[in-house]
């Protein structure tokens, strides 16, 4: 797995030694690894290797001997995954079999009762449905969570109404927090007892690490369809922004130093005056909204340059500009975990990432101020 995330960050390298490319289909292939993204993408084909596809709807119904990476509005997963799944969407459903572990948010969340997991399952989202199986410990973490399946191992939930349905055969404990009482079902087998973890401080211990994984699946895959929309809605703004790391790198990241550190000290000057709070609690938001487009900057800048050296031609495409995004946002997580040093040129990308984004949303301002004076 972890080998096979570290070799996308040498994307660029594989692309000018030997992408082969297939424009009606909208794939591309480095090794035996498969780069799918458009409106619709369907593997209805065997693959030998991992499968990666943003698109409006994903659906694969053939077998995938290693992992897959889905990310879309409407994401299913009919057929089989040799390895882990890792899916994200507005509606997200598992039919088939997958031999590895499982990772899946969205808004909608459904295990079929014919979908089995060999592995265990993480599921963050708002509605969960698991009627299927999961071979170990199954987490979830929503609103509205129904275990309706056969679990071989522990059970965490933590939602809103929480149900075990009468087929559901969990051979671990289940442990909760909720703000109501779990529905548990007459006919329901549950082998090793139900805990309310609102009773015992442990909870705090016990679900810290299960909401810390549930947690970054919900805000790393948010993060991807927040770029998405960024590209799709703005295409030109955001190849715009991008280019700006490019062609003035010095420029942007002394802009995104000034704009880091200048910022939260203007908030504080204005908290300090009183009658400035309420435009210091509005320049907070538009901090956060910064922060969160520069580092998508960045990672739209990764994603098009290397695609750029993929083919130029995809440029205009804005679903493949999509699934280079997401995987430089896999290939930026990945470098940041290198003691010191990768953590230093994720910073420096980041900060270029927001002055690029403000020198962009700068230009554009002016335009439309120069438009609007004339006429």
């Amino acid at each position: 797995m972890n080998k096979t995330i570290l070799a996308l960050i040498l994307l660029g390298l594989a692309g000018a030694a030997g992408l082969a490319l297939a424009d009606d289909n909208a794939r591309a292939s480095v090794g035996d690894t498969r780069l799918s993204a458009g409106d619709e993408v369907v593997f209805d084909e065997p693959m030998d290797g991992n499968a990666f596809a943003a698109g409006g709807r994903v659906e694969s119904s053939s077998r995938i001997d290693r992992s897959a990476f889905f990310t879309g509005g409407d994401v299913t997963v009919a057929g089989s995954i040799g390895r882990n799944l890792y899916a994200a969407g507005g509606d997200v459903r598992l039919e088939g079999e997958v031999e590895g572990k499982v990772r899946m948010a969205g808004g909608k969340i459904r295990m079929a009762r014919e979908a089995v997991v060999g592995g265990s399952a993480t599921l963050a989202g708002g509605s969960i449905e698991v009627d299927g199986a999961v071979g170990k410990r199954l987490r979830a973490f929503g609103d509205t969570i129904v275990i309706n399946g056969t679990i071989g191992g522990d059970v965490e939930l933590a939602g809103e109404t929480l149900r075990i349905g009468p087929d559901a055969r969990i051979s671990g404990r289940v442990e909760y927090r909720s703000s109501k009482d779990i529905e548990l079902d007459p006919a329901a087998v549950v082998g090793g007892g139900v805990t309310e973890m609102q009773q015992d401080r442990r909870w705090l211990r016990k679900f810290g690490r299960g909401a810390t994984i549930a947690g970054g699946i919900s805000v790393s895959f948010g993060m991807v369809l927040i770029g998405a929309l960024l590209i799709l809605a703005m295409p030109r703004f955001s190849r715009e922004a991008a280019a700006k790391i490019r062609h003035k790198p010095w420029m942007s990241a002394g802009l995104g130093c000034v704009m880091l550190v200048g910022v939260p000290f203007s908030i504080i000057v204005l908290l300090i005056t009183v009658i400035g709070i309420p435009l210091a609690v509005l320049l907070a938001l538009g901090y956060f909204v910064l922060m969160l487009f520069g580092y998508l900057v960045a990672a739209i800048f990764v994603g098009d340059t290397v695609l750029e050296r993929v083919s130029i031609a995809k440029m205009d495409s804005a679903w493949w500009r999509v699934l280079f995004m997401f995987l430089a946002l896999v290939a930026i997580a990945i470098v940041k975990a290198v003691p010191f040093i990768g953590g230093l040129i994720v910073l420096l990308l980041f900060i270029a990432g927001i002055g690029a984004f403000t020198m962009r949303s700068w230009a554009g301002f002016r335009r439309d101020a120069a438009e609007a004076t004339a006429a």
